[in-house]
């Protein structure tokens, strides 16, 4: 029987499990005091600098120390990657890829000014609100405390954090208006009319050929090169007649037009006029017999 845990684990969708996997990784690399914080923070100076490129990841794995905090981003990054996975971005895997890369390039570019070297709980913030823009039509149960939009939901966590920690979310509120730049540019320009259906921020080929999702510019030239539906009378070997052809007039037009629908129709209702023509003509003929018969007896008696 599959251990319940591990069968939950390999459930998730890769970019969840991948990320999650390396947050947890690093927290027990702390606890067993293999690594220090001080290995693992991000400044410009340290990075390029310096040359310690690691550290541009590490600073995105660190969610501090086991604890209540702790347990409550993964939750967040368990349910809301998961969600834009295996919803909004459903069979677009390198798309979903490179808006958090561009996530993580701008949440780097701004680093020096949100005063703090991990960005770890910074990526979960973006993470989130690109959630709620996505979900904007859903309720969230706020702590068990009573139903919000899920598109504020990013403001009341800000609100909320501020309260309980007195100060102003200069930070936090940096980070929604980038993600939300982001948002816009990779999912709604493309939706508004001025913008043609063509997206501003796309994935590059490198990446959609590595994750095999399929190129846009392969899927429109696969919808051009569909055949054009065909109309009635233009399939199964049917002949439809020219415009120009001249139609019967009265009784005999109906029953062309009737043809050019279905041609099997048209067989029936030929044969069946055919045979009402014998028919007639059969009765006519039975009237001329009994006709001369009825003339031939007065003569015969008489």
């Amino acid at each position: 029987m599959p251990n319940p845990l591990e069968e939950w684990y390999l459930q998730l969708p890769p970019f969840t499990r991948i990320y999650t996997t390396g947050i947890v990784g690093l927290t027990l690399a702390l606890k067993l005091q293999l690594v220090t914080p001080y290995q693992l923070f991000y400044t410009y100076q340290t990075a390029f600098i310096q040359g310690e490129y690691w550290r541009i990841l590490t600073s995105f794995l660190f969610l501090g120390e086991l604890s209540f905090d702790w347990i409550l981003n993964i939750y967040f990054i368990v349910h809301y990657c998961r969600e834009l996975e295996e919803g909004s971005y459903l069979n677009r895997p390198a798309d979903f890829v490179w808006m958090v890369l561009l996530l993580c390039a701008a949440l780097l570019a701004i680093s020096p000014y949100l005063g703090t070297v991990f960005l770890g709980d910074v990526l979960v913030t973006a993470l989130t609100y690109m959630w709620s823009r996505h979900y904007s039509f859903m309720f969230i149960n706020f702590m068990g405390l009573f139903m919000v939009p899920a598109a504020y939901l990013s403001w009341i966590m800000i609100a909320f954090s501020s309260v309980v920690e007195n100060r102003w979310p200069i930070p936090e509120v940096m980070v929604i208006l980038v993600s939300h730049i982001v948002w816009f540019l990779s999912e709604e320009w493309p939706r508004r009319a001025e913008s043609g259906g063509k997206r501003l921020i796309c994935a590059p080929r490198f990446l959609c050929k590595l994750l095999h999702q399929d190129l846009e510019e392969d899927i429109e030239a696969e919808q051009d090169h569909q055949p054009e539906p065909t109309t009635a009378g233009e399939h199964a070997g049917e002949h439809t007649p020219s415009s120009d052809m001249p139609l019967p007039e009265n009784d005999e037009k109906r029953e062309y037009v009737e043809a050019t629908v279905d041609g099997t129709s048209h067989e029936i209702k030929a044969n069946e006029l055919d045979i009402q023509s014998h028919a007639s003509s059969s009765a006519i003929e039975q009237v001329d017999i009994s006709q001369t018969l009825h003339q031939r007896v007065p003569h015969s008696q008489s």
